[in-house]
């Protein structure tokens, strides 16, 4: 489900690039410490929600370019909530890009973030007061 492959739009910077961006270089290449596991899947979750969730961005106030930023957060949070503790979290992202090859675990994985994405980006004048 997940290839393994850098961001494929043009200007989509990763959320690795995105955080040296706005924290500096060496506080951002500090991060390297969470792994290319934790930075892959938060760029593949984050472009995978942006495809299954195009319409959300004005829902939301977000212009083009801040909408991919804040899914990446988002997945950021999503993966440290998951890990529990960030000593766990390395060690969380490899177990779990492995176990997303399995299309049954898959499948139930992205119910689970659909629905958190759906709680964390939860708009109260939508029709059904949650994004599309």
């Amino acid at each position: 489900m997940l290839e393994d492959k850098t961001i494929s739009k043009p200007g989509l910077k990763g959320f690795q690039e995105n955080l040296i961006q706005r924290l500096g270089p060496d506080e951002g290449r500090a991060l390297n410490v969470l792994g290319a596991d934790f930075f892959y899947l938060v760029d593949q979750l984050s472009i995978n929600l942006q495809k299954k969730h195009p319409q959300d961005a004005p829902l939301l106030d977000l212009n083009e370019s801040e909408f991919p930023w804040e899914l990446q957060v988002f997945t950021n949070q999503f993966l440290r909530e998951c890990a529990q503790t960030s000593r766990q979290l390395t060690f969380f992202c490899h177990g779990l890009r492995k176990k997303l090859e399995d299309a049954e675990f898959s499948k139930e994985f992205w119910k689970i973030l659909n629905e958190a994405y759906q709680q964390h980006f939860f708009v109260a004048d939508s029709k059904k007061n949650y994004l599309v």
